[in-house]
């Protein structure tokens, strides 16, 4: 690996507990339209834009069931559940990780499918300090992961040759765009696995998800930001 300038993170379900809050939204919006659903579910669903979430649930369950009202009810739970929390919640460790690369005069972005207007929304929720170099959001890009486009665009905005950068993940959509653009990554995967499931229903999982393992097994992985954090002080920077 290059010499590390530019760290690119992900945000949802990387930096932010928002992996939990919308796994929480499937779950209550399949009670309401009586779904089978899983965290594998989310794990291949998470990190698509909107349209490949939505062709994905058909995939899935079928293209003559109502995906469209379960996907547009888990998208009102997910507000419903922020409205009720009001928060967030930082991923462990991931002060600490911006930190320590602010110390090593690091360039810090973010490169997110979220719109620029929630980005904003969820770093004043969390107060999150003013140490990223450039942020760009979904709406900035014309494609979305998996498209490399994204990590691209940091990269140029930031004159940095792709090499010279390491993007944080907790998706394979968002590493397949990484890998796409020929930049380093690691995946931090989003652990749901204390949250429960909903089996059976009137509208039964006809295939389960086929999770991308090859591309997983061909990065780094980490538990959380704070083994990342110290993988690259023993491995990069010392």
């Amino acid at each position: 690996m290059e010499k590390i300038k530019l760290v690119i993170f992900d945000m949802d379900g990387l930096m932010f507990e928002t992996g939990r809050l919308a796994y929480r939204a499937y779950l209550r919006a399949a009670e309401e339209y009586d779904f089978e659903v899983c965290q594998d579910v989310y794990y291949y669903l998470t990190g698509r834009t909107e349209a490949d979430i939505r062709k994905g649930m058909q995939e899935l369950y079928g293209s003559t069931v109502p995906t469209d009202r379960w996907r547009e009810a888990m998208n009102r739970q997910k507000e419903v559940i922020l409205a009720e929390e009001k928060r967030v919640f930082k991923k462990p460790g991931l002060l600490e990780l911006l930190e320590a690369l602010k110390k090593q005069d690091c360039l810090i972005a973010v490169a997110s499918s979220s719109s620029k207007e929630k980005i904003k929304a969820y770093f004043e929720m969390e107060q999150m300090p003013d140490w990223f170099d450039t942020v760009v959001s979904g709406d900035q890009v014309r494609k979305g992961k998996p498209d490399p486009e994204i990590f691209l665009t940091a990269c140029q905005q930031l004159g940095v040759k792709p090499e010279a950068a390491l993007v944080l993940e907790d998706s394979l959509a968002g590493i397949r765009a990484a890998k796409q653009a020929k930049i380093p990554a690691f995946l931090i995967a989003d652990d749901l696995s204390i949250l429960p499931v909903k089996k059976n229903g009137k509208y039964p999982l006809l295939k389960q998800p086929k999770l991308e393992q090859e591309v997983a097994a061909q990065v780094k992985t980490f538990s959380d930001l704070t083994e990342v954090r110290d993988w690259l002080v023993v491995n990069h920077f010392s």
